[in-house]
């Protein structure tokens, strides 16, 4: 599996393209701009895009992706209403107002721990609250991916809606007592080993 990174915004925001041998393609969080995700996956079909949670700089650009590729989006249930109200995704702090154009059909909502298969990706989806209540990590094909609850410096804040700083902690031990040791790709910024 191949994986492409495009970093958007003062935040470093990363967008994953992600490929296999078999020209199909996953996209995890909607940072990037349409036109340069177009750019990487020209000649791939998409499958899906994954959210790693429902804060603005994460689902910036995510009516135009689903819209272009005809695709379903992939989201935890406690993620979903962030998607539809700006106060709880926080887009006016971007001096933005974001309301989600998607009908909300068009999403798969996710428990904990569901495994499943997308085209030729094996996708293993797990809740991991802290930086919100609805805050997922993926292993996809074995590569781990951790939104806003890994950063390579620290771990996503927990100090607003729906955050919580006892549940990061226990999240944090889940990935140390399950990942040790694995590089992980993060939602901002380079990537990390737990």
């Amino acid at each position: 599996m191949e994986i492409k990174t495009i970093t958007t915004g003062s935040l470093h925001n990363d967008t994953y393209i992600l490929s296999n041998e078999f020209n199909e393609s996953i996209i995890i969080d909607a940072s990037a701009k349409l036109e340069d995700i177009i750019k990487i996956t020209n000649n791939l079909n998409v499958l899906a895009i994954f959210l790693t949670h429902g804060h603005y700089d994460h689902i910036e650009n995510l009516d135009e992706i689903m819209s272009h590729f005809d695709i379903k989006g992939y989201i935890h249930k406690n993620e979903i209403d962030k998607l539809y109200n700006p106060e709880l995704n926080y887009s006016p702090v971007f001096n933005v107002v974001k309301v989600c154009e998607t009908p909300k059909n068009r999403f798969q909502l996710l428990n904990d721990r569901e495994e499943m298969t997308i085209g030729h990706f094996i996708v293993k989806t797990f809740l991991t609250k802290g930086h919100t209540n609805g805050s997922i990590c993926l292993e996809i094909n074995g590569k781990l991916f951790t939104g806003d609850t890994l950063l390579h410096w620290s771990c996503g804040r927990t100090d607003l809606l729906t955050g919580s700083e006892e549940e990061m902690k226990n999240s944090l031990k889940w990935l140390k007592d399950n990942y040790s040791g694995q590089e992980y790709y993060s939602g901002h910024g380079k990537k990390g080993i737990v």
